[in-house]
């Protein structure tokens, strides 16, 4: 069974006049945009090991745990990712996911929150959490869109 041995922690924001074109600025501003993401559920897997760089080429794919939201007009969206790091290589972490339209939430802070939470309810404990966010507003566009994501290959 493959089991993904790196990962990184991306977030993007896209404007557009159409929804999937605001989708596809927003991958392109996070580094994914030449990617195939398949969406998968929130798991680090053992021993995965954090990488900058995407040594991966265009059309590869790349397993992704996300959230995204896109908006118009007055709305204001935000999404969050975070993922937890287990202390031992041999067990696996989580990563949540999360995102609202018009709240005052910090979105990233939401993921992170939620990872505290998994983690404990596993019984494992974590070495570190990273987590990005990202807050978007239609500004002169139709749409506007805004992913946070853990990548994985």
């Amino acid at each position: 069974m493959y089991r993904p041995r790196f990962y990184k922690v991306v977030s993007g924001i896209g404007e557009a006049d159409f929804a999937l074109l605001s989708f596809d600025n927003a991958l392109r501003q996070a580094g994914i945009g030449d990617f195939n993401l398949v969406k998968v559920s929130s798991i680090l897997p053992p021993s995965c090991e954090y990488r900058e760089l995407l040594p991966i080429c265009q059309g590869g794919i790349l397993y992704a745990a996300y959230s995204t939201i896109t908006v118009s007009g007055n709305d204001i969206g935000k999404t969050g990712v975070a993922v937890a790091i287990p202390m031992s290589d041999a067990e696996s972490g989580v990563i949540f996911e999360y995102s609202s339209l018009n709240d005052e939430s910090d979105a990233g802070n939401m993921a992170l929150q939620m990872c505290e939470v998994a983690m404990k309810n596993r019984g494992k404990s974590f070495s570190s959490i990273k987590k990005l966010s990202q807050k978007v507003k239609s500004n002169g566009h139709t749409f506007a869109t805004a992913i946070s994501a853990v990548v994985m290959w």
